[in-house]
């Protein structure tokens, strides 16, 4: 008979974790600054209509060419491969030493997840994000929440970047994200503090959560990143599968996207 199969510590499951996150965050900005340096970007260009302006204007004084130096989305969502792979491989690795997926990563899925998660991520995305950021614009002032997505639906210009943007908000980020920080690290850091009972659950999505946030590094939207970390955590620990959290964040996501594209 076949041993069964030994699942590996929390506190190694966690530490597999952590470093996926480092290692994928290392080598898509290693890769990106040599790719963006050779294609002659720009990593920050504002999408604010006085900014688009004031360059435009600036390169009919110059008779320079018509570019806002953006980086392509289809360039973005490149770039964004081998962080998603680095997310992946974490998983990948501890599953090869013994976690099973279903039974240590709620991974799972159901029809109603679909439905369930899309409208949850649209009422994050509406109604639960502008509540978080109440608190902050009062003490912090109004703050660009919008700027990094905006710059991104800037660059949309063919059929193409808007298919890699989809692929980017809808497929890769969803399903990567959430297998890595709601599914491994998540629940490792739950099964730590198991004899701690509901604070222990909350010490495993605050901490979770704030890895997520944190590791956008986008310190504007630091707090809505969190407070949707929460939100994606709480209902994969309600629903008992991973299936729901991912498609909470592509209806997030979407709903973002569609906001902003609507606008322009």
């Amino acid at each position: 008979m076949d041993e069964p199969s030994v699942v590996p510590q929390p506190s190694w499951r966690v530490v597999v974790a952590i470093v996926s996150v480092g290692a994928g965050i290392l080598m898509a900005g290693f890769i990106g600054l040599a790719i963006v340096e050779a294609g002659g970007w720009e990593i920050e260009v504002s999408s604010a209509p006085g900014a688009e302006i004031g360059r435009t204007a600036a390169q009919m004084a110059a008779d320079a060419p018509l570019d806002d130096n953006r980086i392509p989305t289809g360039v973005v969502v490149a770039l964004s491969i081998p962080l998603w792979l680095c997310l992946i491989a974490g998983p990948i690795w501890a599953r090869a030493e013994g976690l099973e997926w279903r039974r240590d990563l709620n991974w799972g899925f159901r029809t109603i997840d679909a439905p369930v998660g899309l409208a949850l991520g649209v009422l994050t995305q509406l109604v639960i994000i502008p509540l978080v950021y109440i608190p902050v614009f009062a003490l912090f002032g109004n703050q660009d929440v919008e700027g990094a997505a905006r710059n991104l639906i800037a660059a949309v210009d063919t059929p193409f970047d808007v298919a890699a943007l989809v692929l980017l908000t809808a497929i890769g980020a969803p399903i990567a994200e959430e297998i890595l920080y709601r599914g491994l690290l998540h629940q490792s850091l739950v099964d730590m503090h198991l004899d701690m009972g509901r604070f222990g659950l909350v010490l495993a999505t605050t901490a979770s959560s704030l890895l997520f946030a944190a590791s956008h590094f986008q310190a504007v939207q630091l707090p809505g990143l969190f407070a949707f970390a929460v939100v994606a955590a709480s209902v994969m620990h309600r629903t008992g599968r991973l299936g729901t959290a991912i498609w909470t964040h592509v209806g997030f996501n979407l709903t973002a996207v569609v906001t902003l594209l609507v606008r322009v």
